[in-house]
């Protein structure tokens, strides 16, 4: 079944807000377990990650055609179903062509399974730094026994020390976000770095669209100004995505607080909580691992044999 306003390859277009329906629609049919399928997640990376729409043979095909050839990919088709294989070839041998690394990247080891590509004409490697964390939200929300011990302390002492509430994000609130944000990238050397720069610009897209996103945001108010913000939504039956997260470094213990209340006001009608993956960033792995995840969603780098 053809898709209406999206061209078929070699044909591309760039993914916008008008997309959400389409996207939503597949997505809710595939019912994902990466961090990566959500429109939200899609829409506010597009410009970093140069994000292409196109289909083959009726699947939604999203292309991250970077401004480095190698650092292109493409993500799992969404609904191929049996013609899945020849989705996939078809795609990574127009990635070759152009001159970009032909790779389909980020799919998981549920879509590999759904998908059944064949070993004699696909390669398989594990992509552990993309590998996502995920939590049970009741552990997250409870923090008991002694292995969250250190959790519990770096909040008493936060609660302690501070006057502080927990708001919904509304739009009301979003410059005081943006002007947070753009404190922590100050201290952070943003200009530095593009990584942090594109998660910048991310993160504002975020906030100046969440009206029309399916995101749910909320933040820390201390002492009467936002301090720490957050937003995610849900992923699939019962697992929520957490996109970002920010505080102020300045206060010990406040992203501890913003990761608990977040979870505890929005989202405990959800079993487990994907809070994406640690990209190899041994601080970040240590971070994430220190809060011991229920399991992992594995991924996988899928090439075409020569």
């Amino acid at each position: 079944m053809l898709l209406e306003g999206v061209p078929g390859l070699p044909q591309m277009r760039e993914l916008a807000l008008e997309d959400r329906a389409l996207i939503e629609g597949r997505l809710s049919r595939e019912r994902p377990d990466t961090s990566e399928l959500t429109f939200t997640n899609l829409f506010i990376w597009r410009h970093a990650y140069g994000l292409r729409l196109s289909q083959v043979e009726g699947a939604l095909c999203i292309f991250a055609w970077h401004a480095d050839p190698e650092d292109s990919f493409l993500l799992p088709p969404l609904l191929a179903g049996d013609a899945a294989a020849a989705v996939v070839e078809k795609a990574l041998r127009h990635m070759a062509d152009s001159g970009h690394d032909a790779k389909l990247c980020r799919i998981s080891t549920t879509q590999l399974e759904k998908m059944q590509l064949p070993a004699e004409r696909f390669s398989i490697e594990s992509a552990r730094d993309n590998s996502d964390y995920v939590y049970s939200v009741r552990d997250l929300v409870a923090l008991e026994g002694d292995k969250y011990h250190r959790k519990r302390n770096h909040i008493a002492q936060f609660r302690a020390a501070h006057e502080f509430e927990y708001r919904s994000l509304t739009p009301d609130v979003v410059p005081a976000c943006e002007e947070l944000q753009d404190m922590w990238c100050d201290e952070k050397h943003c200009d530095l770095s593009s990584t942090l720069r594109a998660e910048s610009r991310a993160v504002k897209e975020a906030l100046r669209n969440l009206d029309q996103l399916a995101a749910v945001g909320g933040c820390t108010l201390v002492e009467g100004k936002v301090q720490a913000f957050t937003f995610g939504e849900p992923l699939n039956d019962d697992t929520v995505v957490i996109h970002i997260e920010k505080a102020n470094g300045a206060f010990h213990g406040l992203y501890q607080v913003i990761n608990r209340q977040f979870l505890e006001h929005e989202w405990q009608a959800f079993a487990y909580v994907n809070r994406e993956q640690d990209l190899g960033i041994p601080g970040l792995r240590k971070a994430k691992e220190s809060y011991y995840p229920h399991h992992m969603v594995e991924k996988h780098i899928v090439r075409l044999k020569t």
